[in-house]
Formats: C-alpha cells, sequence, structure tokens
C-alpha cells in the first residue's frame, strides 16, 4: 500500500518555520500523497498502521457483538475477538470464518465475523467520506461501509437514517451498491444507485476508493472518483422527509454472512473470506478563504444557509432559528442551545475544524444573547472556545471566552472574546491576551460554541455572527507527491499574493536559491520539480 511521505516542516523545526514556512525535504523516497484532495479539508482518518495482530483504535472504534441478523435474518455472530477483526499490514482485515460458536447472546451459529462502529466516539454531519477496501468473494458474502444517525438508540431505524457508501453481495461480484434508507423509503423500498465494473471485473480483484460527498440537500456516490448515483430530497416518495441534514452520523464497517438480500453460502463459497480497508478518510469542503489569506475562516460563521453546512453537532438541543421566531444579531438567522435535562453535568453546541499550521495566530470572538424570556437559570453557563489539536486530536492549547451566565443581563447581545488560555479540566487562566497562537505540533483547530448543564437549571443561549480571524503572515503549507521523475508540490495561495520557491542542497542555516515565483490567484498552486535520484535536496515556499 502507498503511504504519503509529506513533511510539514513546523512540526519539527517551529520557531525557525515561523519565519520562512514550511520545509521539504526529498531524498529520493517514493509515495504517492493519496490524502491530497482539492476542495476539501482532511478532518480525520484511520490508516490501521497499528502493529500487526492489534485491534482498530478503541478511542476511535467500538465492537456490536452477537448475532440474529438485525431484521436481515444474518447467519453470522459478531465478535470482538482478533480472529475477526484485526490490523495487519497496515490494513484493517474483517474476517468472516465457517466455525461453529456460541456468541454473547448465548446462541451457537454456524459462521463468526465481526462490525464495528464509531457509535460515541466519532460523528459528523455533511462531508466527503471515504474508505479504501477490497471486499471479499463468494455467495452469501455481504460486506459494508456504511452510517447511521447518532439519535439511532432513541427514534430507532429507519426514522434516524442509513446512509449505505458500499454495499456487495456475493452474487454479484462486479457490482457496488449505494443506499439511503429513512422513514417511508426503507428495506426492499429504499432508494439508490449501482455501479458494475466494466469488462467482467470483480470488486474483490483489488482495492476501490469507495465515497459519498454528502451535503444538506444532496448526497453523491463515488466508486474511484467515478460519480454513479445522486439523491436529492426529490428522489424520496411524495411526502417522505429527508433526514440526513438534522443530525450527525456514525461510521460502520461489517461483513455479514447470509441475510435475506444475499442468501446463504453454497458449496461454492470459500472460508476464511476477508475485508480489507487500507483507510477510513473524512474530508470537509474547505473554506472559499483559503487558510492563510487572513479573515474569518469560519464556514457559515452566521447560520445563514439556514442549516448545519460546516458545523457538527454535539450533546443535544441545538437549534436554528429564523429572525421572526427568535431574535438574531445580524442576519436571517440564529443558533439556540439548552441542556439536556439529564440531572447530571452535560454539554450541548456546535464545532468546526479547521487545518492549520505552528505559528499561526488567531483571534476569536462571537456575539451571544442571554434571552429575556428564557433566560439562564442556576448554574448554567455557556461560552466560546477554540483549541488546537495534533495529529491523533489531543488538546495541546485550549482558550475561552468568558461564561455567559445566570447573572449576566438579559435580552442584550454582548461580544465574546476568546482571550484567556485556560486548564480544560479546570477552568483556571493561564495565559490572557488577545491572540491565540497554535503551538509546536498543532495540525487542526476546534471552534465551539458549548452550553453547560450542571443539574436540571432551565434556560438557553442564542449565538451568532461568530467569527475566528487569521491574523496575517502565515507560514506556507505543502503537500507533495510523485509523478515518475517529477516532484509535484501544492500550496494554498492567496489571491495577488506573490510566492517563492527556495531551494537548497544543505539543512539551514543555508544560503536559499530561488527557483521559482507565482503569484496567488487563491486557489491551489502546482509546481513540478525535476528529481536527481541519490541526491538529498532541501525546499521552502515563502510568501516574497
Amino acid at each position: 500500500m502507498n503511504r504519503p511521505w509529506v513533511l510539514h516542516a513546523p512540526t519539527r523545526w517551529a520557531a525557525w518555520l515561523s519565519r520562512v514556512g514550511a520545509l521539504l525535504f526529498w531524498l529520493g523516497t517514493c509515495a504517492a500523497d493519496a490524502q491530497l484532495r482539492p476542495g476539501w479539508t482532511l478532518v480525520w482518518a484511520d490508516e490501521f498502521d497499528g502493529p500487526n495482530g492489534s485491534r482498530p483504535n478503541p478511542d476511535w472504534w467500538v465492537y456490536d457483538r452477537g448475532g440474529g441478523g438485525w431484521g436481515n435474518n444474518e447467519l453470522q455472530t459478531y465478535t470482538d475477538r482478533t480472529n475477526n477483526c484485526r490490523i495487519e499490514n497496515g490494513c484493517l482485515v474483517i474476517e468472516a470464518h465457517r466455525e461453529t460458536f456460541t456468541g454473547s447472546d448465548g446462541i451457537t451459529r454456524a459462521y463468526t465475523s465481526a462490525r464495528i462502529k464509531t457509535q460515541g466516539r466519532l460523528e459528523w454531519l455533511f462531508g466527503r467520506i471515504e474508505a479504501r477496501i477490497r471486499v471479499p468473494r463468494g455467495q452469501g458474502l455481504w460486506p459494508a461501509f456504511w452510517m447511521l444517525g447518532t439519535n439511532f438508540p432513541s427514534v430507532g431505524w429507519p426514522n434516524c437514517g442509513e446512509i449505505d457508501i458500499m454495499e456487495n453481495i456475493g452474487r454479484e461480484p462486479s457490482t457496488v451498491h449505494g443506499t439511503i434508507h429513512g422513514p417511508g423509503y426503507s428495506g426492499g423500498n429504499a432508494v439508490g444507485g449501482r455501479y458494475t465494473l466494466p469488462g467482467g471485473a470483480a470488486l474483490a480483484d483489488d482495492f476501490h476508493v469507495f465515497a459519498v460527498e454528502w451535503e444538506t440537500n444532496r448526497i453523491r456516490w463515488f466508486i474511484d472518483d467515478t460519480m454513479y448515483f445522486t439523491a436529492t430530497p426529490a428522489s424520496l416518495p411524495t411526502g417522505r422527509p429527508w433526514v440526513f441534514h438534522q443530525w450527525p452520523f456514525f461510521l460502520i464497517l461489517n461483513v455479514a454472512v447470509g441475510g435475506n438480500w444475499p442468501g446463504a453460502p453454497d458449496a461454492t463459497t470459500e472460508f476464511p473470506q476477508r475485508m480489507w480497508v487500507d483507510y477510513v478518510r473524512v474530508y470537509q469542503r474547505t473554506p472559499a478563504l483559503p487558510v492563510g489569506c487572513g479573515g474569518n475562516t469560519l464556514a457559515n460563521r452566521g447560520f445563514e444557509t439556514g442549516d448545519w453546512s460546516g458545523w457538527t453537532r454535539f450533546g443535544g438541543n441545538t437549534y436554528l432559528h429564523s429572525r421572526t421566531e427568535r431574535p438574531v444579531h445580524t442576519g436571517m438567522y440564529v443558533f439556540k442551545v439548552f441542556g439536556q435535562f439529564t440531572g447530571a453535568s452535560n454539554d450541548s453546541g456546535v464545532s468546526q475544524e479547521l487545518p492549520v499550521l505552528p505559528g499561526q495566530r488567531f483571534r476569536a470572538a462571537g456575539w451571544v444573547m442571554n434571552p429575556a424570556d428564557d433566560r439562564l437559570a442556576g448554574e448554567n453557563h455557556a461560552w466560546l472556545e477554540v483549541s488546537f489539536r495534533d495529529a491523533a486530536g489531543n488538546a495541546l492549547a485550549v482558550y475561552r471566552s468568558a461564561p455567559v451566565t445566570a447573572a449576566t443581563p438579559a435580552g442584550t447581545w454582548w461580544r465574546l472574546g476568546v482571550t484567556n488560555r485556560v486548564d480544560p479540566t479546570t477552568g483556571v487562566v493561564w495565559e490572557p491576551g488577545p491572540e491565540l497562537v497554535a503551538p509546536f505540533g498543532s495540525v487542526r483547530m476546534r471552534f465551539q460554541a458549548v452550553f453547560r448543564q450542571p443539574a436540571l437549571a432551565a434556560g438557553s443561549v442564542l449565538f451568532d455572527d461568530l467569527e475566528c480571524v487569521l491574523q496575517p503572515a502565515p507560514p506556507v503549507a505543502l503537500e507533495v507527491h510523485r509523478q515518475g521523475q517529477q516532484l509535484v508540490l501544492r500550496f494554498p495561495t492567496c489571491p495577488g499574493a506573490q510566492y517563492a520557491l527556495l531551494g537548497s542542497d544543505q539543512l539551514p542555516p543555508v544560503q536559499w536559491q530561488l527557483e521559482r515565483l507565482w503569484t496567488g490567484d487563491g486557489d491551489q498552486a502546482s509546481v513540478s520539480v525535476a528529481l536527481d535520484a541519490g541526491a538529498a535536496r532541501f525546499f521552502t515556499v515563502q510568501r516574497w
């Protein structure tokens, strides 16, 4: 399997690069940068690079166990054994066996397999969700990569919504199915499309990238970047609701054996059978303003799309209201949030993640109201928060605004500045100041509007016109891949700004040589450099 070889040098030489940008070192390593996808920002990925025989990351994945077929009359028992699910050679392997096994439900069945999911761990609302998978083969096998709405436990299926990114059944070795299920269009009446590989090729012969691009009122299905089906609210039976724009969804990977659709294995089916998953990646649309040009980096910062585009909701009781329903700061819409009334401390709100580089500086703020007709009570409080995180998602620095509390005057819009670096467990302020600085090791920034309800007190908070403004002169972020004997460098540009590619044969401090100049147009720049086999070469791109 190919792995990207990209060095964002600020993670290694942060202080020096805060002045000169990102440094790239090439020493003849041959690999493709599969994570680069113009127009999209990678917000999460599992590359399954753990040790052979290990389990998938428990911070991200949990297991379904038992059997019964979940309404499909499947024949397998799902287990959490490494026999059925493990990391192997940089892939996730889900392996189905023909074996007599008594599951956690006390029932003995003739097959075992695995089903893992991000439920309770990770969830997303909109984006490009993709996985590179090699499916198993054989009559009765049913591999799948799919999603369910996070409200599945409370509203049930199909009301929660289901997005099937990839399904294949053994008797159709060349065909992938993409489908949505919802209230009034589920099971045999679901809405979906299919794609058949040309020339009689089987999906099990090789890896393929299966993806959906999921927007507010449209979902598109892809195999290897070929789009083969689109669903919109107009695709549904008359009067049936579109349930794919209101709440986040979680991911599921599994291999079922038997069931109403694929039928049972027969004498031609060989076991064990494996589904290999090279990676799972989640992207979000890159903001229209290129990161690095200054300005507000948040998408849909005033909720003026009238939906949750750009935002991920967490907790519960998060709503959008028009100006005829609730007071707004500007525009037509406002975001309202209140507690979950569980009796225990709970957090609800919205978040948005953006790529960052160490040394980048931001100013963050937003407008908030303690509404007069639903004012905060008890210990309820809300705040704005910005955190900088490493590649594993660990918070390296957390900044918060002052809180909105029951003592905040009601019925008035207040501007909250995110100015205090805090200990996230105690709330103790460490470093008050107007600028938020991405520390060494940062790869992403999370902006959140948070409501905390410690007990059962009532009241809500309104948020509007949120902002997270990138300050000038950040380092330049490089992506790289190889095409034959050419090294291709890509980086975001700002309209009208000049960029210089500098090269050197030695590490800094060096005398850089100017190799090329560009004028940015706001899109990704792409430049090719001829490779000299066996020779070390260093590159940097700077704002000129």
